[in-house]
């Protein structure tokens, strides 16, 4: 993300939370969709014990819905913006929240997973090239695989302010880093969660992945 972009998308979500704290109006969940969202990036693969990165967490809400689902993985957000997630900090007094530029100051740990929600729908100078950075430091950053939604291009109508993503084109993407890979276009008509999965360790005779073993002869 370039430094003009950072400071824009700061001085708008500085703007949010002083005029709204802490509320889904901030970021813009003014539809109160966003826990459909963390399900399906919280539900995809077993985080129980797992390591896991919010990247882009905001309040950290993906924590308290974990908590909620009774998800006891190891959670971890991280932000650009203080003021966003010192709301956070004080309704989750218990979860770790960071601030920090990560493309700037690279991640500080390696995580079993990353997940990151709505941090692509913000429409930057690049978009394309942002969605690749991303990539490449989601990759770096864990071991198991990494996740990620967006608002899809095949849409009526679009507002200035939002990015709207081909899905065609992070499937492609999403290729370079592994061939285990979900695309969910099932629980929005206009968004889509991609999820990367890295553990592509096969078995040879059956030609399927472990978890499917069991459905071959």
């Amino acid at each position: 993300m370039k430094a003009s972009d950072k400071k824009r998308v700061i001085e708008f979500y500085d703007r949010k939370v002083a005029e709204h704290g802490y509320s889904p109006d901030t970021l813009g969940w003014n539809k109160r969709r966003h826990e459909l969202r963390y399900d399906v990036l919280v539900t995809h693969w077993d985080l129980t014990g797992r390591r896991v990165l919010d990247f882009g967490c905001g309040f950290g809400d993906m924590y308290g819905y974990m908590r909620k689902r009774g998800i006891a993985a190891q959670y971890e957000g991280i932000d650009i913006n203080d003021n966003v997630l010192a709301e956070g900090r004080r309704v989750y007094p218990d979860a770790t929240l960071v601030c920090r530029d990560a493309f700037a100051d690279g991640l500080p740990a390696t995580y079993d997973y990353v997940l990151s929600s709505g941090v692509h729908n913000f429409r930057l100078e690049n978009n394309e090239a942002f969605i690749k950075d991303s990539f490449e430091l989601f990759n770096a950053a864990s071991r198991c695989g990494f996740a990620l939604n967006f608002i899809s291009d095949r849409v009526g109508y679009r507002e200035d302010h939002l990015n709207y993503t081909d899905p065609s084109m992070v499937l492609s993407l999403a290729y370079d880093y592994s061939n285990r890979v979900t695309l969910r276009n099932d629980y929005m008509p206009w968004e889509f969660t991609l999820f990367v999965d890295k553990r592509t360790d096969f078995d040879p005779d059956k030609g399927v992945y472990p978890d499917f073993a069991d459905l071959v002869p």
